[in-house]
């Protein structure tokens, strides 16, 4: 699982405290929504990503084409 920051931590906690289960279920069920994001903004299916309780993300057309050419040239290497 990929590292968890202080905000992760406190939702994550924050949810253990009302729901139960272990730290670790909880962190990974959050950072899925993150991993779910990433591969979507990644593939440009979408034209917003909303997710609830944390907010809408959108890219610009041109920051999208421009993270889509860095991953490219990275794939190349």
């Amino acid at each position: 699982m990929a590292r968890v920051n202080k905000v992760k931590r406190s939702v994550c906690e924050e949810i253990l405290e009302e729901n139960g289960g272990t730290l670790k279920e909880i962190e990974n069920i959050v950072e899925s929504q993150f991993e779910f994001l990433r591969k979507t903004m990644e593939r440009g299916e979408f034209s917003q990503v909303r997710l609830p309780y944390l907010g809408k993300f959108h890219v610009r057309i041109h920051r999208l084409t421009k993270l889509n050419h860095a991953i490219a040239s990275r794939r190349k290497v």
